[in-house]
């Protein structure tokens, strides 16, 4: 399935990044909403030279994704570009970082609940009238499913909470506009990757230190959930090991060297970075 229009949120590093590759090498026509002034641009023009090389589009539009009228502007251009409609919706921008509750300033909590859920219904609320004129729309949001064990919800907690509030989210679109045909669903890593964008919420009875794969199984579990006939999955929450067994897919393309270890309560890929740059958008 090629030539579909993607907009998608946190498209410039880490599981976004690698999301947009693999769309790309289907020839997708994808629109990178992002405060692109604290991204590397010469990293990110020499991929998107290779994205076009595949018969791929992709674009920037630079956003505030914390400015609701600069996520509909964005959706609009985004949209206007492919007659109006846009297939697929993905959310995965976020910020993840370490914090005891007495690091959590109420600053830092507004900060968190703006980048990880606030943007995320924004994106979704201003995505619906293009989505609606797609033959098969599909949003999808990069979170958990919800665990209410202490040893999760204690972990990271601004950041746990916000990701939930996505969550909850796919749930309410789902059931919102199943009537007209808009599959929206979530999707986690069972484990951490080993080449970094780790997202940080796993099941406390995961062995987090063994079968570990690279970040291109979960890139292939969100093309896979959002290729599929929108009435057949929606307000589901998928693990990339599980959807794509579902689908089909082997698992032992993405293995890795058997000795590569990984911390797994290591920092999140470019935490810092992402949340230096969402603060400036703040000042």
């Amino acid at each position: 399935m090629s030539e579909l229009s993607v907009v998608i949120t946190g498209g410039l590093h880490g599981v976004g990044a690698s999301i947009v590759e693999r769309f790309a090498q289907e020839q997708c026509q994808i629109s990178i909403i992002a405060n692109a002034k604290t991204a590397d641009m010469s990293d990110i023009q020499s991929r998107f030279s290779d994205y076009r090389k595949m018969g791929s589009e992709v674009r920037v539009i630079p956003t505030n994704i914390m400015d609701d009228a600069a996520i509909s502007q964005a959706i609009q251009k985004a949209a206007s570009a492919h007659g109006g409609a846009i297939d697929v919706c993905i959310n995965a921008a976020l910020i993840s970082q370490p914090m005891t509750y007495e690091e959590t300033t109420i600053d830092k909590l507004d900060l968190f609940y703006q980048v990880n859920a606030r943007s995320s219904y924004s994106m979704m609320r201003a995505a619906l009238a293009s989505l609606r004129q797609s033959p098969n729309p599909h949003v999808l949001n990069i979170a958990p499913p919800i665990n209410l064990d202490p040893r999760v919800m204690g972990y990271r907690t601004a950041y746990t909470v916000t990701q939930y509030f996505r969550s909850m989210l796919t749930i309410s679109l789902a059931n919102a506009e199943e009537w007209r045909g808009i599959a929206c669903n979530s999707l986690w890593p069972v484990k951490p990757f080993t080449d970094g964008g780790n997202l940080g919420i796993y099941q406390s009875h995961i062995d987090l230190n063994s079968g570990l794969k690279r970040m291109a199984m979960f890139s292939e579990a969100a093309y896979g959930v959002v290729t599929q006939p929108a009435d057949r999955f929606n307000g589901e929450f998928f693990y990339d090991e599980e959807i794509l067994d579902i689908l089909g897919v082997s698992l032992t393309q993405f293995d890795v060297d058997a000795h590569h270890s990984l911390d797994a309560n290591e920092p999140n890929f470019n935490t810092e970075r992402v949340l230096d740059a969402a603060e400036a958008l703040m000042d």
